[in-house]
C-alpha cells in the first residue's frame, strides 16, 4: 500500500506557492540538459501539483518572469 504524503505546498502563502514555482520551473531545463529523465519527470509531476493549486487559489504567474526564468540559461 502506498503512502499518500499530504503536499506542503498547499499550506504555503500565495506568493511562496508562485515563487517556488518558478523556480522548480527554471530547474527543470537543467535536469533536462543532464538527460536525469527519473529526476525530471519527478520534478514536472510536483510542478503540475503546484500549477493546480495556483489555479484553485485563482492567482496569476507574471508571464515576462516565467518566460525569462525558462528561457535564461
Amino acid at each position: 500500500m502506498n503512502v499518500i504524503e499530504f503536499p506542503a505546498f498547499k499550506k504555503w502563502k500565495d506568493e511562496e506557492l508562485v515563487e517556488v514555482t518558478c523556480r522548480k520551473m527554471a530547474r527543470l531545463k537543467s535536469l533536462l540538459e543532464k538527460e536525469n529523465n527519473e529526476d525530471y519527470w519527478e520534478e514536472v509531476m510536483i510542478i503540475n501539483s503546484m500549477i493546480i493549486e495556483i489555479k484553485k487559489r485563482n492567482l496569476k504567474i507574471n508571464e515576462e518572469k516565467l518566460i525569462e526564468n525558462i528561457l535564461k540559461k
